[in-house]
């Protein structure tokens, strides 16, 4: 368990955590570079609104496993995950910000003059 999002660090596999497997661990991010045609799997600050590891997703999977499956899959616009994740909360915040960000007034440039 990654005992919270805030400040952890998504896991590296070394081999010795109960979660992994023949395959290592799932990556949040996986890299790679055509020059030298090497990937790698960075150990990357978690997204606290990740679909697959947001404390509220593990919870809830843990609470109604197959059933909390099913609603995800069978959700028809994609947007039940995200709810319960925090996707749709942080996408309209930072939606708001950026609308702050350009609704600059622009009679403040002529007290100026």
């Amino acid at each position: 368990k990654r005992g919270g999002t805030s400040g952890s660090y998504t896991p590296a596999d070394d081999g010795t955590s109960p979660s992994s497997s023949a395959l290592g661990l799932m990556p949040h991010q996986i890299r790679g570079t055509i020059v030298t045609y090497m990937m790698m799997t960075p150990s990357v600050p978690a997204f606290p609104s990740c679909t697959a590891c947001a404390d509220d997703v593990v919870e809830e999977y843990k609470k109604r496993g197959f059933e909390f499956v099913k609603c995800v899959c069978c959700d028809a616009d994609g947007t039940y995950l995200e709810n319960v994740s925090g996707l749709t909360s942080f996408r309209e915040e930072a939606a708001k910000k950026i609308e702050e960000c350009l609704d600059w007034d622009d009679d403040d440039s002529d007290d100026d003059e």
